[in-house]
């Protein structure tokens, strides 16, 4: 965290949480001009028509990370700029044929199971939650060390449990300011995607082609699914060490599976319709449809019964927090 501090701290907006290589599977020619372009929906206006937009304009989240972007993107682009032969190599079926190919998929789902927006909804909540219980239990618990602490710094005994908290506060104010500049997610998301992605290494990769039909891909595209519950990733209490398999739609017509087996496999209506609702069930904004798939009144009808997750305004726009610290009152 020192490290990241220190070093350069240029930041990439509207920094995509779907990969642009993913997203052009799914653009098709459309209009006079024939621009590639993807149809998405709006959770949230559900039944609002479907925009359409080049692949550069979809998955974006305003400063996903806050702090210091540039210098995680390159993680981000050395397994993007492999994706694209992986998926060329599976339109022409010599996929297997080269265990790189695998790895990469690997790479790609993890990518996007450690950079997604629950995992930052998740890590912001932990924060908030660990920090709120660090106070409430000097609150309860160390009153007369608060007092003490600020009795030597401001030279007078508190009067009131908001000089307190402030001392309870100020005990990891360090911590807080890394925090709420968005150092320790930085940090922390770049771990992950290098830890997890050593727990993956040896699973075995299938590759799903539907029988009929064809799949969509929401902005939080890799889930985690059982066979028994709804659950589509962590604020469902679902990750890698509980869930069935790992999901990734790579395209319309193909998807990317751990946990299911190795080769290419051919799924019915069924499965491709259970696929295509966990993507809209997990999505936080949007769902992204090949245009001319026909797929709007499915997604409109998977979403009727869940809310978008709630994000907040904060992260949403891409604001730092404000701090938690406060000064205490004059006496």
């Amino acid at each position: 965290m020192r490290e990241v501090a220190r070093g350069p701290q240029q930041l990439t907006p509207d920094q995509h949480v779907v990969s642009r290589v993913l997203l052009d599977q799914f653009a098709e020619p459309v209009g006079a001009k024939g621009e590639r372009l993807v149809s998405s929906l709006n959770r949230a206006h559900i039944h609002a028509k479907p925009t359409k937009r080049g692949p550069a304009g979809c998955g974006k989240f305003r400063h996903f990370v806050r702090h210091a972007s540039d210098s995680s993107e390159t993680v981000w682009m050395a397994t993007e700029t492999r994706l694209r032969g992986a998926l060329d190599a599976a339109d022409n079926g010599t996929f297997f044929d080269a265990p790189q190919h695998s790895g990469t998929v690997r790479d790609a789902i993890v990518l996007h199971l450690v950079r997604s927006i629950p995992m930052l909804l998740v890590s912001d909540e932990t924060w908030r939650n660990r920090h709120a219980a660090h106070v409430d239990a000097w609150m309860r618990h160390g009153r007369d060390a608060l007092s003490w602490m600020h009795r030597t710094r401001f030279g007078w005994s508190p009067t009131s449990d908001q000089e307190l908290q402030f001392m309870a506060e100020d005990l990891i104010s360090g911590v807080a300011a890394q925090m709420d500049r968005g150092v320790y997610f930085r940090v922390t998301v770049v771990e992950r995607f290098r830890r997890f992605r050593r727990m993956l290494a040896h699973e075995p990769v299938r590759l799903c082609r539907p029988a009929s039909g064809e799949f969509l891909i929401g902005d939080v595209p890799t889930l985690a699914l059982r066979d028994d519950q709804l659950g589509t990733g962590p604020q469902d209490g679902l990750g890698m060490r509980n869930c069935d398999e790992l999901v990734l739609p790579l395209g319309p017509r193909l998807m990317a599976v751990l946990g299911g087996g190795h080769g290419y496999t051919t799924i019915g209506a069924d499965e491709v319709d259970r696929y295509n609702t966990a993507q809209v069930r997990a999505a936080a904004d949007y769902v992204y449809l090949r245009p001319g798939s026909g797929l709007e009144t499915f997604a409109r009808s998977a979403v009727t019964s869940h809310w978008p997750n709630r994000i907040p305004d904060r992260l949403r726009q891409g604001d730092l927090p404000a701090t938690f610290l406060r000064q205490p009152a004059a006496s």
